[in-house]
């Protein structure tokens, strides 16, 4: 038999975990988060920041975060979905500049991404704001809402664009701003 051509290395992922903060009570910390995945069949794994965000490469990313999730429930009691995205098509999105029509050099408008898998359409026609005007729903990709959050000058919590998401499609999501998503990009070499 004739063995099969060597493939390609599979492409780099990130999972973002909704409500997770390491260390926190019902969070893993950074070791048992990254063993976890480890463990897993995940290589390169590398949490980044302390908000559930972490790179990692894989055959079959979605399987190794499924399979990750039985260690982290018995390590750590930690039950929340991860969203699994490719790094590149993540990169591909933030290359075509997609809040560049906003002025978000004014703190009260923070730009964000929303990450969730399956549930119902949104259902709302873009751009969309939210009933108290602190969520405004800007761009939509296949599991991904892009958003402005308008905070208090003050530089409090304003709309959760978390709650919007899930209220809509009636699946779990998690956020993360767009500081946050450049910054994971450059750390994995594509930003």
């Amino acid at each position: 038999m004739t063995p099969a051509p060597a493939s390609s290395a599979p492409p780099s992922s990130v999972v973002f975990y909704r409500n997770l903060n390491l260390g926190h009570r019902n969070s893993p910390d950074r070791a048992t988060l990254e063993g976890a995945l480890t463990e897993a069949g995940a290589r390169e794994v590398r949490s980044f920041q302390t908000n559930g965000t972490v790179l990692f490469t894989a055959e079959d990313p979605t399987g190794v975060v499924a399979k990750a999730a039985a260690r982290l429930r018995t390590a750590a009691g930690f039950t929340e979905p991860g969203m699994v995205r490719d790094l590149a098509e993540l990169a591909a999105i933030m290359g075509e500049s997609p809040f560049s029509a906003y002025d978000t050099s004014d703190p009260v408008r923070r730009p964000a991404l929303t990450f969730f898998d399956g549930g119902t359409p949104l259902g709302v026609t873009l751009p969309w704001a939210n009933p108290k005007d602190d969520v405004e729903f800007v761009g939509l990709y296949e599991g991904l809402v892009l958003s402005l959050v308008r905070q208090t000058r003050d530089g409090a919590a304003g709309g959760s664009p978390t709650t919007e998401v899930e209220r809509l499609t009636g699946v779990p999501a998690t956020t993360r701003v767009l500081g946050t998503v450049e910054r994971l990009l450059k750390a994995a070499g594509l930003g």
